[in-house]
C-alpha cells in the first residue's frame, strides 16, 4: 500500500471516530438545560368604556385665495378649541394632528382642469375623559365650527383597565395551571416551580363612526358605549420533576 492510500485510510478512520463521538450524547444533557412544560392561556372580561377619543377636521374653501382659506380654517378651528375648553376639556387633551392648504381643481371629460379655489384643513384629536358628557361636547363643537366641522370618528376606551386586567389575569392563570396539570397527568411527570411568565394584554378601543353634522342642529348626539373586552394572555413555563 502506498503512502497516499495509508493517509486516506487514516483520515477516514478519524472522520468516522468523530461521527460516532458526536452521536454519543444528547445536546440537552450536555447543556444542562432544565426540562419545562410550556402553556399559553388567555383570560378576558367585559367592561363598559368610560372615555373616548375623537378625530375632528375643520375644512374651508376660498375661490380666490389660499391665504383666505387658511385664515377661515384658523378662525373656525379657534372656535372649536374654545368650545372644547368651555365644555371642560383640558388643553392637554387637545392635539393638532395636521394643517394643510392646497388648490382644488375640477376636471372635465376631455381631461382639462379648472381651478375651483383653495382648501385649508386642520385636524385635531381630542380626548373626552367623561363619556357621559361626550355627546354634548360634540354638539358644542359642531355649533361652534358650523359647516366647516367634520367629526371623522369616535373611539371609546377604558381609562383605567387595571381591575378588569386583574380579573382577566386570574382567569388566565387558572386556565394555564389546569392545562399544565393535565399534561403532567397524561405524560406522567410532576410539575415543579414556575420557570417563567410572559404577559400580553389588550384593551382595544371600540370605534364608533360619526356622520357629518351641519351647523344649528339641536338634536343631542347619543353615544352608546356598549362593552369592550379586556384580555390577558400568559405564556407560562413550569419545571418538570420526575
Amino acid at each position: 500500500m502506498n503512502r497516499r492510500a495509508v493517509l486516506s485510510l487514516a483520515a477516514l478512520a478519524a472522520s468516522t471516530a468523530l461521527l460516532v463521538s458526536g452521536c454519543s450524547s444528547s445536546p440537552a444533557e450536555s447543556s444542562g438545560v432544565p426540562r419545562t412544560v410550556n402553556v399559553s392561556a388567555t383570560g378576558s372580561t367585559e367592561i363598559a368604556p368610560d372615555a373616548a377619543k375623537a378625530s375632528i377636521t375643520v375644512s374651508t374653501l376660498d375661490a380666490n385665495s389660499a391665504s383666505a382659506a387658511q385664515s377661515a380654517a384658523a378662525a373656525a378651528t379657534t372656535k372649536v378649541v374654545d368650545a372644547l375648553k368651555d365644555a371642560g376639556v383640558d388643553s392637554a387633551d387637545i392635539a393638532t394632528q395636521s394643517i394643510s392648504v392646497s388648490p382644488v381643481y375640477r376636471y372635465s371629460s376631455t381631461g382639462s382642469q379648472t381651478l375651483d379655489g383653495y382648501q385649508a384643513t386642520q385636524s385635531l384629536t381630542v380626548t373626552l375623559r367623561d363619556l357621559q358628557t361626550a355627546g354634548a361636547t360634540l354638539d358644542a363643537i359642531v355649533t361652534a365650527g358650523g359647516n366647516s366641522v367634520r367629526i371623522d370618528s369616535l373611539s371609546t376606551y377604558v381609562s383605567d383597565p387595571s381591575a378588569a386586567s386583574q380579573k382577566a389575569r386570574a382567569q388566565a392563570v387558572t386556565v394555564a395551571r389546569a392545562q399544565a396539570e393535565q399534561y403532567a397527568e397524561l405524560l406522567g411527570f410532576s410539575l415543579g416551580s414556575v420557570a417563567s411568565v410572559n404577559e400580553t394584554s389588550s384593551n382595544a378601543p371600540a370605534p364608533i363612526a360619526m356622520a357629518d353634522a351641519a351647523a344649528g342642529e339641536k338634536v343631542s348626539t347619543p353615544i352608546e358605549p356598549g362593552t369592550t373586552k379586556v384580555s390577558v394572555t400568559l405564556d407560562v413555563s413550569w419545571l418538570i420533576e420526575d
